[in-house]
């Protein structure tokens, strides 16, 4: 589901969706990412901005997501 979804009635036209996609490119940075935003949720829990109970299972989901990634769980190639 597109985050725009409820606001349209058709489906997206292929080349539209094509031109809008950023995955192709996103996927080669993942690892890049994660890894910022794991360093990211870091400082915010060591500043207390965010709990640091909230910034401990921030790092644990996105180190997850990352083993998905790597393990190939997660599909990067997918269209959806």
């Amino acid at each position: 589901m597109k985050l725009w979804g409820g606001r349209f009635s058709g489906e997206t036209d292929g080349h539209a969706h094509a031109f809008h996609s950023s995955l192709a490119f996103d996927k080669r940075l993942y690892k890049h990412d994660i890894n910022g935003s794991i360093a990211y949720a870091e400082m915010l829990g060591r500043q207390d901005i965010i709990s640091r109970a909230d910034a401990v299972l921030i790092i644990k989901n996105l180190k997850a997501i990352l083993s998905d990634i790597e393990n190939g769980v997660l599909d990067m190639d997918s269209t959806a």
